[in-house]
C-alpha cells in the first residue's frame, strides 16, 4: 500500500469521526435549547399560576367590595327613609287630629278649618323641601317641555305664545331633577279671520 493510499484511508476514516463530532455538537445544542425551552415553560407556568392567583384574589376583593357597598347603600337608604318619615309624622298627627275634630260634635267655623289645613300644607311642604323637593314654577313662565305638560290651550293676544296661563296640577323637582311635570294650560295665537269672499253682482 502506498503512502497516498494510506493517507486517503486515514482521511476517509477521519470523515465519519468529524461527522460524529458535528452530530454530537448538534445534539448538545438541541439539548441546551430543549433545557432552555423547558426552563422558559416552567417560568411561564409559574407566572400564569401567579396571575391566576392574583386574579382570584382580585375577584374575591371585588365581590367583598360589592357586598360592603350594597350593605352601606341599604343602610343609607334606610336612614334616609327613616329621617323623611320622622319629618312627615307631625303632619300625619295633625291630619288625624283634624279628622277627629270633624267627626266630633264640636263644629269649627270654615275659616278655622281652612287656616288649619293651610298650616298643615305648609308644614308638609317644609318637611319635603328639607329632603330636596322643590315646586316647579309654571304660571307666567314660558313653556318648558321638560318641566311642563300641556293639557290645554287658550287663544289670546295678551300673552306671548306658549306662556303658561294656568297650572292644573303642581309639578316637582327633586334635587334639581324633574320628577313630576306640571300640567298646564298655555297661550296660543288666535286664528286669523278667514278673508271674506267677494260677492259678484
Amino acid at each position: 500500500m502506498t503512502d497516498e493510499t494510506v493517507e486517503s484511508c486515514e482521511r476517509e476514516s477521519e470523515k465519519p469521526l468529524e461527522e460524529l463530532d458535528q452530530a454530537k455538537d448538534k445534539v448538545g445544542q438541541l439539548q441546551r435549547q430543549l433545557q432552555e425551552a423547558m426552563k422558559q415553560k416552567a417560568e411561564s407556568e409559574k407566572k400564569a399560576s401567579e396571575y391566576l392567583e392574583r386574579l382570584m384574589r382580585l375577584q374575591a376583593d371585588t365581590e367583598n367590595i360589592q357586598k360592603i357597598t350594597k350593605r352601606q347603600l341599604e343602610t343609607v337608604t334606610s336612614q334616609a327613609s327613616e329621617r323623611l318619615l320622622l319629618k312627615l309624622l307631625p303632619s300625619l298627627d295633625a291630619l288625624r287630629q283634624a279628622v277627629k275634630i270633624t267627626n266630633s260634635n264640636d263644629s269649627l267655623p270654615r275659616e278655622e278649618i281652612a287656616v288649619g289645613l293651610k298650616m298643615l300644607q305648609e308644614q308638609l311642604a317644609r318637611a319635603l323641601e328639607t329632603e330636596g323637593l322643590q315646586e316647579i314654577q309654571a304660571e307666567g313662565e314660558s313653556l318648558d317641555p321638560e318641566l311642563h305638560e300641556v293639557v290645554g290651550y287658550v287663544e289670546t293676544d295678551e300673552k306671548p305664545e306658549n306662556t303658561v296661563l294656568e297650572e292644573v296640577r303642581k309639578g316637582y323637582k327633586l334635587n334639581g331633577k324633574a320628577i313630576r311635570t306640571s300640567l298646564v294650560v298655555v297661550s296660543k295665537r288666535p286664528k286669523l279671520p278667514e278673508p271674506m269672499e267677494a260677492t259678484g253682482g
